[in-house]
C-alpha cells in the first residue's frame, strides 16, 4: 500500500513453531556418515518395503492395545469398545507402511497428527519444555525397543502432569486431557462414528504412529550408528534454541528488521513473553495479538507492527458474524487490527490481517471475504499476511 508516496515493507512468516521434527529435512551432517546412511536406508524402506512391510500388530502388540484400552477405558471415553473393534478389524491387520504411514485416510483425517500437534512438545507454564517420547521431537531418554519406548510412552500419555496456561489461568493437567475432538466441519473426510470416538481413536492411531517410527529407526541404522545420539544432535542444532532463533533473525535480518510490518503464523504462546523481553524487537516494534491465544495448540497468528509507523495500539476486529458458522478456524488462528498507520506526511488507517489456513485451505477464502468486507463497511484498504497453506 501507499500514501503520501510512501510504501509499505510487509514481510510474511509461519514460523511453524509447532514443529520439531529433527527429521523433517534431509540436510548435511559434518562428520557423521551415518546420518546418510540412515536416511538412504529409511527412504529405501518407505518406497519399496517388501516383505518388511509387517503387519502393525508385530509392531504395536495386542499386549500393548489392551494396556492402552484399559487406561482410556479409565478416563470415560466415549466410544473405547468402537476403537477396539477399528483396532481388531482393521488397523492392526494394516501393513506398517503402506497401510499405515503412507495412507492418505489417516493424513486426511488427521488421526495422527492432530493428537501430535498437542503433545509433540509441551512449552508448560512451570517453564518446562515436555515432549512425548517419541522420534520426532527433542525427547531425551532412549528407546532402545519398542516394549522400553511403549513403557515411556504409556506413563507420558497417562500420567505425567504439565502446567498449562488456560482461560482459567494456569492449572495443572494430565497429557491425555490436552487432546481435542476432531470436528467433521474442518476435517470433511472425517466420519460421524470417527468424530464422536475422536479422542481415543486419535490415541490409538498415535501410539501406533510412534511404535512404527521406533521400530523404522531401529531396523534401519547402520550398526555403527545411534540413532538417538544423532537424534540429539540434531536437535541440538534445529530444535532447542528455535524460538531464540527466531527472535535472532526477526532483530539481526534486513528482511525482518527493517520491514514496517511482520505479518507470522503458528506461533507459540509462550512467544508473547520472549518477544516483550526482547530489548531490540520490543523498541523496534508494537505486537498486536488474538484476544484468545491459544497456549496449548501453539498456531497463533500475531503482527508486528514498526512503531515508527503506528500511531496508536489500533483496535482488534471481531469478523465472526461475517463468517458462515460451519467455517473451521479455531483460537489464535485470525489476527486482524485496524490500526492508524504513519504513510509518508499523512497518516491512514488501515486494517491489518494475519492468518493461518490449516484445514486444506478450507477457510481460507471466508477468512479472507470476512476480513474484506469488514474492512470495506469501515472503508479501510486492506494488508493480509496469509501462510501457504491456502484451498486449491
Amino acid at each position: 500500500g501507499s500514501g503520501g508516496g510512501a510504501s509499505v515493507r510487509c514481510v510474511t512468516w509461519n514460523i511453524a513453531a509447532i514443529n520439531n521434527n529433527p527429521f523433517e529435512y534431509y540436510i548435511t551432517v559434518e562428520n557423521e556418515p551415518g546420518y546418510e546412511e540412515l536416511m538412504l536406508a529409511v527412504q529405501e524402506l518407505v518406497d519399496t518395503p517388501g516383505e518388511r512391510d509387517m503387519a502393525v500388530a508385530r509392531v504395536f502388540t495386542p499386549d500393548m492395545f489392551a494396556r492402552l484400552r484399559g487406561a482410556m477405558e479409565a478416563e470415560g471415553w466415549a466410544g473405547v469398545e468402537s476403537v477396539e473393534r477399528i483396532w481388531t478389524e482393521d488397523f492392526s491387520k494394516r501393513s506398517i507402511i503402506s497401510g499405515f504411514l503412507k495412507d492418505k485416510g489417516i493424513g486426511s483425517k488427521r488421526l495422527a497428527s492432530m493428537p501430535d500437534r498437542f503433545t509433540n512438545t509441551i512449552n508448560a507454564a512451570d517453564g518446562r519444555i515436555i515432549c512425548r517420547p517419541s522420534v520426532i521431537n527433542n525427547y531425551g531418554v532412549e528407546m532402545r525397543d519398542l516394549q522400553s519406548w511403549f513403557e515411556q510412552w504409556f506413563h507420558f500419555m497417562f500420567q505425567s502432569e504439565v502446567c498449562v496456561k488456560s482461560k482459567q489461568g494456569v492449572e495443572s493437567r494430565r497429557v491425555c486431557t490436552l487432546l481435542q475432538p476432531i470436528k467433521r466441519s474442518k476435517y470433511p473426510t472425517v466420519t460421524q462414528e470417527e468424530e464422536a470416538i475422536s479422542i481415543p481413536l486419535q490415541v490409538l492411531a498415535l501410539a501406533v504412529f510412534d511404535a512404527i517410527l521406533v521400530h523404522v529407526m531401529n531396523v534401519c541404522a547402520p550398526s555403527s550408528l545411534n540413532w538417538h545420539v544423532l537424534k540429539m544432535k540434531l536437535c541440538n542444532a534445529l530444535v532447542v534454541n528455535k524460538q531464540t532463533n527466531v527472535l535472532r533473525l526477526l532483530a539481526e535480518q534486513p528482511a525482518y528488521g527493517h520491514a514496517d510490518i511482520v505479518f507470522m503464523q503458528e506461533v507459540a504462546g509462550d512467544f508473547l513473553e520472549a518477544f516483550k523481553a526482547h530489548a531490540v524487537l520490543s523498541k523496534r516494534f508494537a505486537l498486536l495479538v488474538p484476544s484468545a491465544v491459544d497456549f496449548v495448540r501453539n498456531q497463533n497468528s500475531l503482527i508486528l507492527v514498526a512503531r515508527s509507523r503506528l500511531v496508536d495500539g489500533g483496535q482488534e476486529l471481531d469478523v465472526s458474524s461475517f463468517l458462515p458458522a460451519d467455517v473451521p478456524i479455531a483460537e489464535g488462528d485470525l489476527c486482524a487490527y485496524a490500526v492508524p498507520l504513519r504513510l509518508g506526511d499523512v497518516q491512514r488507517s488501515v486494517v491489518l490481517a494475519s492468518f493461518h489456513g490449516d484445514t486444506a485451505g478450507l477457510a481460507s477464502t471466508p477468512v479472507v471475504s470476512a476480513v474484506r468486507r469488514v474492512a470495506s463497511a469501515a472503508g479501510l484498504p486492506v494488508i493480509f499476511g496469509l501462510d501457504a497453506n491456502t484451498h486449491q
